[in-house]
Formats: C-alpha cells, sequence, structure tokens
C-alpha cells in the first residue's frame, strides 16, 4: 500500500534523490557502501542541468584514503554512477565529469560550501528540482528528500525538520523524528511546502534531545556552482 505522506509534505516526483558511488585514484565506493545522496537541477531554463552531492563524500569522510581537493576532481574522479534512492529503478546511471572551480578563488568557494557538481548534458534526464529565491527562517519546517536506513519506511520521501538558526548561508536545524537515522543522507535535498529546494543538507547527529542536522541554503548552492566553470568543462569534454 506503501507509505501516507507525511501531512504537509511537498510532492516528490519519482527520480529526484539518487545514491552517488564512484571510482577514484584514492579508492572506490561501491554501489553498495551508500554514503550519501544527490539532487539535480538547473540554474535557469538556459543553464546545464547538473548533478550535485556534498563534497565532502569525495574523500575521507566517503571512506577513500585521501580528500580530493575541487582542483582535482575532473584527474581523480574515474567514473561516477548513480542509483535510484527509492528503488523506482533498478538501473544505474553514468553521470559526466564533474565540475571545478574557475580560479583560487572560486577554490575556497567550493571548499566552504561543501559542493560538488557534474554533467548531465547527453546523459540520462532526472527529475529536476527547482531553486527558491525565498529566504530560510529560524522556526521554519522543512523537508529532507531521501531514503533512510532506520527510524522510518525506507519509502518515505520527506522528513520534517525545524531550522533552529540560519547564519552566513549555513542552516541548523532538528528533526522532528528523534529515531531519524541519518546514515547516507548526507547531499539530499532540503525542501519548502512548495517543493522548492531551501538548501542541501549536509551532515548531523544526535544528542539528548534528538537528531540535529546542518546544510547550505539555495542561495550558497547557487553561488557555489556560479563559481565553477561549466562552459569550460563542457568543452573540454567535446
Amino acid at each position: 500500500m506503501g507509505v501516507q505522506k507525511p501531512e504537509g509534505a511537498p510532492d516528490v516526483q519519482e527520480y529526484t534523490a539518487w545514491r552517488p558511488f564512484f571510482m577514484t585514484d584514492v579508492g572506490d565506493v561501491s554501489g553498495s557502501d551508500m554514503i550519501g545522496t544527490g539532487f539535480a537541477f538547473q540554474l535557469s531554463e538556459e543553464s546545464k542541468p547538473v548533478f550535485v552531492t556534498a563534497l565532502h563524500l569525495f574523500g575521507t569522510g566517503g571512506g577513500l584514503e585521501a580528500d580530493i581537493r575541487p582542483t582535482e576532481l575532473h584527474d581523480s574522479i574515474e567514473s561516477t554512477f548513480l542509483s535510484d534512492v527509492f528503488g523506482a529503478t533498478d538501473g544505474v546511471k553514468q553521470i559526466g565529469a564533474p565540475y571545478e572551480p574557475c580560479d583560487q578563488a572560486a577554490e575556497q568557494k567550493v571548499t566552504e560550501t561543501d559542493v560538488v557538481a557534474f554533467d548531465l548534458v547527453g546523459r540520462f534526464k532526472p527529475a529536476m528540482l527547482e531553486l527558491s529565491e525565498q529566504s530560510v527562517q529560524p522556526g521554519q519546517r522543512l523537508w529532507m528528500v531521501t531514503a533512510v536506513f532506520a527510524g522510518a519506511s525506507p519509502s518515505q520521501k520527506c522528513h520534517a525538520l525545524k531550522v533552529t538558526d540560519v547564519e552566513d548561508g549555513i542552516i541548523r536545524y532538528r528533526f522532528d523524528n528523534e529515531r531519524l537515522s541519518l546514515k547516507a543522507t548526507d547531499g539530499a535535498p532540503l525542501l519548502f511546502d512548495s517543493g522548492e529546494v531551501a538548501g542541501m543538507h549536509q551532515g548531523g547527529s544526535t544528542d539528548e534531545k534528538g537528531v540535529f542536522g546542518h546544510g547550505i541554503t539555495s542561495d550558497v548552492l547557487r553561488q557555489a556552482i556560479e563559481s565553477m566553470c561549466l562552459e569550460q568543462e563542457a568543452d573540454r569534454q567535446e
């Protein structure tokens, strides 16, 4: 019968959230490892679609032997594949190369924002989310979209959270579900009730009060993508 959608949760299309796994020159993450989540969007109708996830997955935080710097992504990452987090398809999808920052200032921004983006041009077409221009406010309800491994049904798409603080593009929040597992959730989209992207979840843990997390706003995510050389990468692949 499926899982009832939580009250107030946005409608989430199939093929919206994906698990990345990859081969690199400092180690591999296989499809069975399940270390994170990612999603796709376009900055505008004219922009190239990109797939994004958390940069720290491509390093010791993701089980690799070393951290891959943003300027090393293209040479270090040999291939990247995606699997649907909710099992809507058994197929594994290969995506294009990672984008790199355009200059030293952009490298610092990408590192600080913990974002990595990949080319989707000419590859498969996942569902595209839309970045919101709305500001995130303390006390606001948002929804993390991914499948979890404990604390809720793995087919539940949206997990409610309450924003506790927003400062310099960093969102901090607590999940309504005090038993929620955050395994493999880093990189998941955070949505407003409208279904537009409020930001990206990048990590969390538990304490005596329950489950807490942190991420970046859609504005910071947008700035990180704008600092990457999307056009140069497309030219290099041609």
